[in-house]
């Protein structure tokens, strides 16, 4: 890391495939009988796992350069998995594949990592219960996960919180129920399973907030071409704001409306950010340009934004301490069931960079200041991938290198993170 100190960087790339979309074209290639290409998929620790799951309930899964081929009998051909299924560190992976599994009507057992052992299940246990499912989790909240056969019925369902893993866990569960579901979003969520599942032919509508889902009718093979990842994009963009001397294009990446509320929180900072949209025919994409830009305004984002940058907090947190004036991040508990804490975590590892917060049970406040970063200074990475790129970032930011305990993580959603900043990189 001691290489990118003391530069500018300067030039285009292509950050990986989105994560999201890579994990739902997986899942309803396994679904649709026949044989579904997924262009540019993200191959990365999570959505391995996903593959290796669809694998093991009897989807074949080929991987070529630039190129995923799943072939698949159909749903109604898929088997019970031979041996408990491995999550790994995915929650999209554990709470999609719940109710993937449940519409099924199989039976199965799922367990993942330490982190994945810590995080909630009941929020889809429950939507799926109220269906008809049979799904027991221990303590009654946590994995392991075990699935057992039961018909189940569509509901209508009213989300208590905007989530896009529980909605899609109840729409998966509803491709194989007669009627229709209905489920009403509080705020839009992520919206890459609507979209996907009517690129592959389902029974689907959403305006208003309001998604109906028709079960019964079997999904068609579709070949899916997957942008890149905002929440990847997210790093080199911010990275180009606050450093001096910098100016980076991102090229091919996804603008869907539900995921890019960093944009707008550049906007509302006065950032130096264009942005051209090249495609909007399913998943909207485009070319984000970005260059330093001094004195940032504060912001204060609550309510409908944070389901749009809920990932993208951290770095968020980040471009809140270089502000010249104080920025609140609130309605975010849902940070606090993530790979870590991510609130608690942010707070304490940038606060050894003088950075001042407000913590909330929801959020925080950064108060502006000054950055000071001592060389050296230990840091941990809490084995998640967005903490330790928004460290990675804040020490190039100041010059100063840092003792991350770990990195390894990084390739849970950007393999080659630290190869493209290279790239980018000049000398000052």
């Amino acid at each position: 890391m001691k290489s990118l100190m003391n530069s500018k960087f300067n030039g285009t790339l292509k950050v990986p495939g989105d994560k999201s979309i890579t994990h739902r074209a997986l899942m309803f290639g396994a679904l649709a009988a026949g044989t579904t290409r997924i262009h540019y998929p993200l191959p990365s620790e999570d959505t391995h796992r996903t593959l290796e799951c669809m694998r093991a309930l009897g989807a074949e899964v080929e991987q070529k350069q630039g190129e995923w081929v799943v072939t698949s009998p159909g749903a109604a051909q898929l088997h019970a998995p031979a041996k408990t299924l491995y999550t790994g560190n995915s929650g999209t992976t554990t709470r999609l594949l719940t109710g993937l599994i449940a519409g099924l009507g199989l039976t199965a057992e799922m367990e993942g990592d330490e982190s994945i052992a810590k995080r909630p299940m009941d929020r889809i246990q429950r939507p799926l219960a109220e269906m008809g499912a049979d799904i027991s989790l221990k303590d009654e909240k946590y994995p392991p996960i075990i699935i057992r056969p039961a018909r189940l019925s569509p509901i209508s369902y009213t989300m208590p919180m905007a989530s896009a893993q529980v909605k899609s866990a109840i729409l998966l569960a509803a491709l194989y129920t007669e009627g229709t579901t209905v489920i009403h979003e509080p705020s839009p969520s992520r919206n890459h399973t609507e979209i996907m599942l009517e690129q592959f032919g389902a029974d689907i509508s959403a305006e208003d907030g309001v998604i109906r889902l028709k079960g019964g009718n079997a999904l068609s093979a579709s070949d899916v071409t997957v942008p890149g990842d905002i929440s990847s994009a997210a790093f080199p963009i911010v990275l180009a704001v606050l450093k001096p001397g910098s100016s980076i294009t991102v090229e091919n990446v996804s603008l869907n409306s539900t995921r890019s509320g960093i944009l707008d929180v550049l906007e509302m900072m006065g950032a130096d950010v264009r942005i051209e949209q090249t495609s909007s025919e399913g998943e909207a994409i485009g070319t984000v340009h970005a260059s330093h830009t001094p004195n940032l305004k504060g912001f204060d984002i609550s309510g409908d934004i944070i389901p749009r940058l809920i990932d993208e907090i951290p770095i968020i947190a980040l471009l809140a301490a270089y502000s010249t004036e104080a920025c609140t991040v609130r309605d975010a508990d849902e940070l606090r069931y993530k790979e870590t804490d991510r609130i608690r975590a942010v707070i304490d590892e940038l606060s050894k960079f003088g950075i001042s917060f407000t913590e909330y049970e929801d959020g925080f406040t950064v108060h502006p200041g000054q950055v000071s970063i001592e060389e050296n200074t230990p840091v941990k990475g809490y084995n998640d991938h967005r903490i330790i790129m928004m460290l990675i970032i804040s020490s190039i930011i100041s010059d100063t290198p840092i003792e991350i305990d770990d990195v390894s993580a990084i390739d849970i959603s950007y393999p080659g993170f630290m190869e493209d900043l290279e790239k980018l990189r000049k000398e000052a």
